[in-house]
């Protein structure tokens, strides 16, 4: 019996005008020409082949992987939105899979955008769809613990009152808790989450970022440095180089110190040059 939402080994049977019809020995599904990834077949050959439903609700074959099955959860990537359906998501093969909104936030502005991934799994009912994944389902079993201060790449799982929820790329569950965050975040986002706190098997995190605390610092420093100069021969349009040797900034660092000066309107800037104005 065909397995659908699976990879099936399955027999080619004979060649046809439009592709090739393959068995399981019970049962024959066809195997588009479009989806052979343009491989030759023989009749007899054994072909690794994923079963799902095409764009008439018929079941078709491909020789394309599939990213995640009915049994193989996985991250799969957004493609297209559709706000009476839910979202598609790119399964590796021809047909995107969608991902009903029922299994999506009741707000609207909270579903992931193009570009966004979720860590889902098949479900077969009548028709294959993608299913998002929460904290108790999902089995990942990352090979390198984090440690504090560790920031790292993770993806919104779930969005409540409390917080968010989400997952890295190597099963590391993150909750992040609302007092530590400036903004909602939609399911599907990634964001670069700090490890602020750790408990056995759990990762507390932060989203309010540390630059802004060296931002701070830094616009202090360079505060000093002009308070008892008066001038510096440097801009945000100065070389890094000069910066780094200057004051052991990035300059990108550097850039978000002076705007801080400059939005406090304490310098200002002449033939490449900050000069102190605050006092003046």
């Amino acid at each position: 019996m065909l397995k659908i939402g699976e990879l099936n080994e399955l027999k080619v049977l004979r060649k046809t005008d439009i592709g090739y019809m393959l068995t399981d020995g019970k049962e024959e599904v066809l195997l588009h020409n479009n989806e052979t990834n343009f491989q030759k077949l023989e009749a007899g050959q054994t072909v690794e082949t994923f079963i799902y439903y095409d764009h008439k609700a018929r079941l078709a074959a491909t020789l394309s992987k599939p990213i995640i099955t009915t049994n193989r959860p996985g991250f799969v990537v957004v493609k297209d939105l559709h706000e009476t359906l839910g979202v598609f998501v790119d399964n590796g093969t021809s047909k995107d899979m969608l991902v009903s909104k029922d299994f999506l936030p009741y707000d609207q502005t909270l579903w992931p955008q193009v570009g966004d991934k979720l860590y889902c799994i098949l479900r077969h009912k009548n028709r294959l769809t993608a299913k998002p994944l929460n904290k108790v389902d999902i089995d990942l079993r990352p090979e390198n613990p984090l440690k504090l201060g560790d920031k790292v790449t993770a993806y919104v799982i779930h969005s409540g009152h409390e917080g968010l929820n989400l997952i890295t790329q190597e099963g590391h569950k993150l909750f992040v808790h609302h007092t530590q965050m400036r903004e909602k975040h939609r399911m599907g986002e990634e964001l670069e989450v700090r490890i602020a706190r750790i408990t056995p098997g759990d990762y507390s995190g932060s989203l309010i970022e540390t630059k802004e605390i060296m931002m701070d610092k830094d616009a202090v420093m360079l505060e000093e440095f002009l308070k008892k100069h008066g001038r510096m021969a440097l801009t945000a349009d100065s070389d890094k180089e000069a910066i780094d040797a200057a004051f052991g900034l990035s300059k990108k660092a550097f850039k978000r110190a002076l705007g801080r000066l400059y939005s406090e309107r304490k310098v200002i800037f002449e033939n490449g040059e900050t000069i102190w104005i605050k006092g003046e």
